[in-house]
């Protein structure tokens, strides 16, 4: 059923603007760490709409495997379950037209898949194994998707588009200790096993050490990799958000070394669109630059209660019928600056690999985390260390030192991206760290 057919349904049942999203999804997965590879395909189809009376708040239902009577049906049991609402909506504000935009985010080698990619990928994964003794594969999954997104409304609009994403995921093991890593691209020679296997075997050889508890005195000086750096990035991404509060404050947020931006015109970046699940179209945005605040992020109907303009960031999830405020790649603007050079510039400190959330009583904003990495001496890599810190947004970005050049992105229900950031640390209390 055409999203046309669905948008008339909607209007002959009294609805004023009616919106329709449509996605189909054609997902292959391939798993064994040993031997023939099972594979299996599912294909799915939803169909999510949302429906405005002249005033109010809007209803939707979503289908899967939507055809006309389920649609009619579907706007029957809005109408039904409905009450009279007089307040003024944000339908009026939905885009009429989208302009097209050439994005590099589909790999036309997947009409050509036949399964032999996979098993030759699995193959170079233990090539590179080599070259980490004790390093073993004990478990290769590899996922394809063809994702094709159709939106329409009763405005005018009606846009669409296509992105392919291959998906590696590996579980490694080393001195008894295993970790599962993943690695996501829209383009399938774009994922690369020799930095899949090595960042695996860096983690590991932090997780696996037997570590000296807490780090020296007079090395506080944390030196954050990419994959640590974005992982705060994501815990804090909330706080970039458009907040309920139509005052939101201006001023100093972070480091006059930090900006921050969402892009979701990247070209071959798992998070990047042509245009978001509203139909606005996608534009760069510096959220933070050189420490100010100067944007946050929104839907249509973010902005609206507080008196903006979206953003372009309205996404739907798995589950929702209504898109939400998200983010396409979000991402610590590196600097022309390489490593080695930041840690000539900190003497002494940490190199920190991964960072994991831990539950604790902190005060609200404030989070504990668990750090693995390893001391190092300017360019010398010492000991490993593992220690806990508490940081809250404003803390962590306010205390960075420095930025690399090295982005790198990591998509975990978004794709967040940072180079290596050098930050500064204080200790409060004999066992506590706070950055």
């Amino acid at each position: 059923m055409g999203l046309e057919s669905v948008l008339k349904a909607g209007r002959d049942s009294g609805y004023s603007t009616v919106e329709a999203f449509e996605e189909k999804v054609v997902l292959q997965e391939c798993d064994g760490a040993e031997g023939i590879l099972a594979l299996h395909e599912v294909r799915s189809d939803r169909l999510l709409v949302r429906a405005f009376r002249e005033a109010g708040d809007p209803l939707g239902f979503r289908l899967s495997s939507p055809d006309a009577r389920q649609v009619r049906r579907g706007f029957s049991e809005l109408a039904s379950g409905s009450v009279v609402d007089r307040r003024k909506n944000f339908a009026p504000l939905l885009p009429r037209s989208v302009d097209p935009v050439r994005l590099d985010i589909y790999d036309p080698e997947i009409e050509a898949w036949d399964g032999s990619q996979a098993s030759d990928l699995r193959e170079r994964l233990r090539e590179c194994l080599v070259t980490f003794p004790g390093l073993s594969l004990k478990g290769f999954h590899l996922s394809r998707a063809l994702r094709k997104v159709y939106l329409a409304n009763t405005l005018g609009l009606y846009s669409k588009y296509r992105r392919t994403i291959f998906q590696a995921q590996v579980r490694l093991m080393d001195r008894g200790c295993v970790l599962e890593i993943s690695e996501s691209r829209t383009h399938f020679r774009d994922i690369d096993p020799q930095r899949l296997v090595a960042r695996g075997a860096s983690l590991l050889n932090a997780l696996a050490a037997e570590p000296e508890e807490g780090i020296a005195a007079g090395a506080e000086i944390l030196v954050l990799a990419p994959e640590a750096a974005a992982q705060l990035l994501k815990e804090f991404s909330d706080g970039l958000k458009l907040q309920p509060s139509a005052s939101r404050a201006r001023g100093i947020a972070a480091s006059s070394r930090v900006s921050i931006l969402d892009n979701p015109l990247l070209a071959r970046q798992a998070g990047s669109v042509p245009f978001d699940d509203e139909g606005t179209a996608a534009a760069e945005k510096h959220l933070i630059n050189k420490g100010v605040a100067v944007a946050a992020v929104a839907d249509i109907r973010t902005a609206f209660e507080n008196g903006g303009a979206s953003t372009g960031n309205a996404f739907r999830d798995e589950r929702g019928i209504f898109p939400r405020v998200g983010f396409s790649n979000l991402y610590v603007q590196p600097s022309a600056q390489p490593l080695a050079r930041m840690l000539q510039r900190a003497e002494k400190g940490v190199l920190v690999h991964l960072v994991k959330r831990r539950d604790g009583g902190r005060p609200p904003g404030q989070r504990l985390f668990s750090a693995y990495g390893h001391s190092f001496a300017g360019s010398e890599v010492t000991r490993p260390v593992h220690f806990h810190f508490v940081t809250s947004m404003r803390s962590f970005l306010l205390h960075v030192l420095d930025v690399s050049r090295e982005l790198r992105f990591f998509p975990s229900r978004g794709n967040f991206g940072s180079p290596y950031l050098m930050l500064q640390a204080r200790r409060e209390k004999e066992d506590a760290l706070f950055v």
